[in-house]
């Protein structure tokens, strides 16, 4: 799992996260990974650092009593084939490894979707999965629904894709599936109702959504982190955990760029 910051709200910003998501991606295949798992959005950006920004859409609600700005995504918002994927698709096809590349991706019928794709070794993206449980409070700005899963058979297993809220739903998505693994992008924000980002990755996140009568498989989650400390809670702490729900490994930080590895074999 990789956790790292991503910047928003231009091409400018695209384009320094796709040269910290190869950097990354090949720091991450000189450790010995063979599965990249990025954060929700990671190439263009989610909501800005410091939660004061977020995208908007023509037509769309920011979320009320917020505070946050809005920031438009037309033109900043990607397709499958734009350059920035395709350059982290190569990425993965010269380290040969898979990779998740999450984005903001224009439909091309005026709509945007939290999406995620997954590169193969072969350098193709094999997969496109489109967010489909959307936190309202964020993804009601700019978001809509996707309505279904994405699998894939790799070497290791089966991996399906999801995104962050996504948790509340992906056992049912994916019934019947017989994962192996979940590669899970995360940009958690922390809700006093949810306890504090610690806790929810440690305890709340495995008890009640993984393991018996829940998502069945490893799970690999990999969280957005931050440059600094903010004052909202949210970043870090990224795991990856068992069929049971146990957890294997983590990440006991939320400031800068970290790698998490695990041997699943």
């Amino acid at each position: 799992a990789v956790q790292c910051s991503s910047r928003m709200g231009s091409e400018r910003a695209t384009a320094a996260n796709v040269e910290k998501m190869e950097g990354l991606a090949r720091q991450a295949a000189a450790g010995g990974a063979r599965i990249l798992v990025f954060p929700e959005a990671a190439l263009t950006g989610y909501v800005s650092a410091p939660f004061l920004h977020t995208w908007h859409a023509e037509g769309r609600r920011l979320p009320p009593g917020s505070g946050l700005a809005g920031i438009d995504p037309q033109g900043v918002a990607l397709t499958p084939d734009a350059e920035p994927v395709r350059r982290l698709a190569r990425v993965a096809g010269e380290l040969g490894v898979y990779l998740t590349i999450p984005f903001v991706e224009a439909g091309g019928d005026g709509r945007y979707f939290n999406t995620v794709c997954l590169a193969a070794p072969s350098g193709e993206i094999v997969a496109r999965y489109r967010k489909t449980h959307l936190w309202e409070y964020i993804d009601g700005a700019w978001a809509s629904r996707g309505d279904k899963p994405a699998v894939v058979d790799t070497e290791f297993g089966r991996v399906g894709l999801g995104v962050c809220y996504d948790i509340h739903r992906l056992s049912d998505l994916y019934a019947g599936s017989d994962l192996w693994a979940m590669l899970y992008s995360v940009a958690w924000y922390g809700h006093p109702t949810d306890g504090p980002t610690e806790r929810w990755f440690r305890q709340d996140l495995p008890t009640t959504y993984l393991g018996k009568g829940a998502l069945r498989c490893y799970v690999i989650a990999a969280n957005w982190s931050t440059d600094r400390e903010y004052k909202w809670d949210g970043a870090g702490y990224s795991s990856v955990y068992d069929a049971s729900g146990e957890r294997l490994a983590f990440l006991d930080s939320k400031i800068g760029d970290e790698i998490l590895y695990k041997d699943l074999r």
